[in-house]
């Protein structure tokens, strides 16, 4: 066999001696079990827990023809197990566990990265490539998702190198069990993701180019049990692969071979290194020169003989030339068919580490010329990487905050028993997303979630489609809806649904979780009698106008800080609800001022919407004696010095002047 710089390396060794090994994996998982709970699930990952949940027999007929889902069923099954291993222990509906699943599968691939790179290109370039696929942001991000793209990467590094144990191995015996792994592996990762098909190719040139490299003795079977494993591999697939065929007409639409290729190769290199880094465009580019030209020579350049002599050209850099290329190459010629073969980041992840080990390799060779550059040049591609992770764990990475808007609406209706609430989510298929969360908080019978528009909604549904559902809760006694809206394209866009509710409803809230618009709207706001109000509200029965009280005041947001980074960036807003009742007839459509101030002046101020109650609703229109809700948002200063502020109420007449005085009706209290 065609020695390698691995064959040097003694094949067991002490324990202590893996030690730089088993500090690759400690940082493997403390990048991937870092803040597993930050981000809540967004839609994709509700899809797969409402999967994962299903019977395993349904999961299989509902995925494997891949119409349902254009996911294939292995990842669900997977999910499924690993929920119901949870259960046990109350764990099967928290964030972190659940993605803890992703975690060890993300630290299982730089397992694999360390043995098969360390057989292939020399210990060192195994600890440097497990080091920067522990870095990676796209793979860690991947790894704290729950989707299929993470178990799909491990399957084909772990692919790679059974298919390697498998060709090394000369015990007959021993082979066909690393042949098994391998098929197994393969197809873990085809029947995940559909791309992974896009590595068989490379993995059967590879099995050709290592027969081509290597005299084979007479007797020797490998390279017909190697034909026949990938055979297996291709039958097991065949199926799956069928009915992708048959729904692909669904995928985008036909674009050119190698369409935009410069720019879908430099979006790639960016996925594979510092992804979604906040930095300027022209340190971007110096960043993916670098891992380009890294990278290029870890593919390129031979192994230098220390000793003189001739250059030696290694099983690896054919490794990493078909494990890359091949399925780039691929990817291309797709384009012919569907030009969203390159449409999102995570489409290529499997060919991360393969990237990252030619990286890893360019700097180890490098090396080999001249000892500091390869130093200089490995600690310059680590620091990057670490430098482009914390992003992820930041408002910048936010997608849909169901977590956020689930607390919001819970925290709201538990203050306000008073005033029966329900949740229409808009569109139907986001309901798992938000319910997830929403009925951790909330019992679903004191909260009922509705998602009664389905299709396409035009301006001609308003009153035959949307409005008969809200009345209907109208006649069940619910005072308070909250209408939830996310991926309406295509579905809404005209937004018919919040249209019809603004013409009808006063507004109470507008809440901006990313990826998700949460209004609240009053379906009820004049009363007969002062609702039973919460302990806190502050009963003032003060005469702010003529023939205008202020009867009682809420403030439903008590503690909270000066910015707010998660629902409406960059400050926190006060909710503060008015309970307004007419002596006689008003003269004037006054309107609240609320202000949060303290001693060096105002450090919050109301915000005014069109579709708020008394713009609405006039107090000018108003019978003697009615009871109104009102409610505000004050918006504060980002710089409010934590502390304890009264919140004061006035009103102001139709030109914007202040009248009368002002009355605390609570206080709130700022902290850092």
């Amino acid at each position: 066999m065609i020695s390698t710089p691995a064959k040097q390396e003694p094949s067991l060794l002490p324990v202590r001696t893996y030690l730089p090994e088993i500090l690759v994996l400690l940082l493997a998982a403390l990048t991937r079990f870092w803040r597993l709970d930050y981000h809540s699930f967004w839609f994709d990952e509700a899809v797969s827990l409402q999967w994962a949940r299903s019977d395993t027999s349904y999961i299989w007929q509902s995925t494997y023809p891949l119409i349902k889902d254009k996911h294939p069923p292995a990842y669900y099954l997977l999910l499924h197990n690993w929920s119901n291993l949870l259960e046990p222990v109350g764990l099967d509906r928290n964030d972190a566990a659940l993605r803890s699943l992703g975690a060890l599968l993300g630290v299982l691939t730089v397992l694999g990265v360390l043995l098969l790179v360390r057989r292939l290109s020399g210990r060192s370039t195994a600890l440097l490539a497990g080091a920067l696929v522990a870095l990676s942001p796209a793979l860690v991000w991947y790894s704290q998702e729950l989707r299929m793209f993470q178990p799909a990467t491990t399957g084909v590094v772990w692919a790679a190198y059974f298919l390697l144990r498998a060709w090394q191995e000369p015990r007959r015996l021993a082979r066909l069990g690393w042949w098994l792994a391998m098929i197994a592996a393969f197809t873990v990762a085809l029947y995940s993701y559909l791309f992974s098909a896009f590595v068989l190719p490379a993995a059967g040139l590879t099995l050709i180019g290592l027969w081509m490299l290597e005299r084979l003795e007479i007797g020797d079977w490998r390279l017909g049990e190697g034909i026949a494993a990938f055979a297996i591999t291709a039958l097991l697939f065949l199926p799956l692969a069928r009915n992708a065929w048959l729904v692909n007409d669904s995928e985008g639409a036909p674009g050119q071979a190698f369409m935009n290729f410069i720019d879908n190769m430099q979006r790639q290199l960016q996925v594979f290194t510092v992804w979604r880094a906040p930095w300027s465009a022209e340190l971007i580019a110096a960043t993916l020169i670098f891992f380009g030209l890294l990278a290029l020579i870890g593919v390129v350049l031979p192994w230098p003989r220390r000793q003189g002599g001739a250059k030696r050209y290694g099983i690896d850099q054919m490794w990493l030339l078909l494990w890359i290329g091949a399925p780039l190459l691929i990817g291309n010629l797709l384009l012919a068919v569907s030009d969203t073969v390159f449409a999102e980041d995570r489409y290529f992840l499997f060919l991360a580490p393969f990237v990252l080990w030619a990286a890893a390799r360019g700097v180890v060779v490098i090396g080999e010329y001249w000892r500091p550059a390869a130093w200089m040049t490995g600690a310059a591609a680590a620091l990057l990487l670490a430098t482009a992770l914390p992003v992820l764990w930041s408002p910048a990475m936010l997608r849909e905050d169901w977590r956020a808007a689930a607390q919001y609406i819970a925290a709201y209706q538990q203050r306000s028993p008073h005033l029966p609430g329900a949740v229409f989510v808009h569109a139907e298929y986001t309901n798992p997303a938000l319910r997830w969360y929403l009925h951790q908080l909330v019992d679903e019978e004191e909260l009922p979630v509705f998602y009664p528009y389905t299709g396409t909604l035009s301006p001609d549904d308003a009153e035959s489609v949307v409005a008969p559902p809200v009345r209907g809760l109208e006649d069940l006694g619910v005072e308070t809806l909250w209408l939830v809206q996310s991926h309406l394209d295509g579905v809404d866009d005209s937004r018919v649904v919040q249209t019809w509710l603004n013409l009808h409803y006063p507004i109470i809230t507008e809440q901006y979780p990313a990826g998700i618009q949460l209004t609240g709207y009053a379906l009820r706001h004049r009363y007969d009698a002062l609702p039973e109000l919460g302990p806190n509200a502050a009963i003032l029965n003060a005469e702010l106008a003529p023939d205008l009280r202020l009867l009682a005041c809420e403030v439903l947001t008590p503690e909270l800080t000066a910015t707010d980074e998660r629902m409406h960036p960059p400050s926190g807003w006060v909710h503060v609800r008015l309970w307004w009742q007419t002596t006689g007839a008003v003269e004037q459509a006054y309107m609240p001022s609320v202000q949060m101030v303290g001693t060096e002046g105002v450090w919050g101020d109301r915000l005014y919407r069109d579709g708020e109650t008394l713009r609405r609703d006039p107090p000018t229109q108003w019978p003697t004696g009615v009871i109104v809700r009102d409610a505000v948002d004050v918006n504060l200063n980002p710089v409010t010095p934590p502390g304890n502020y009264p919140m004061m109420v006035g009103l102001r007449d139709e030109v914007g002047n202040d009248v009368g005085g002002k009355v605390e009706c609570g206080r709130v209290h700022i902290v850092r």
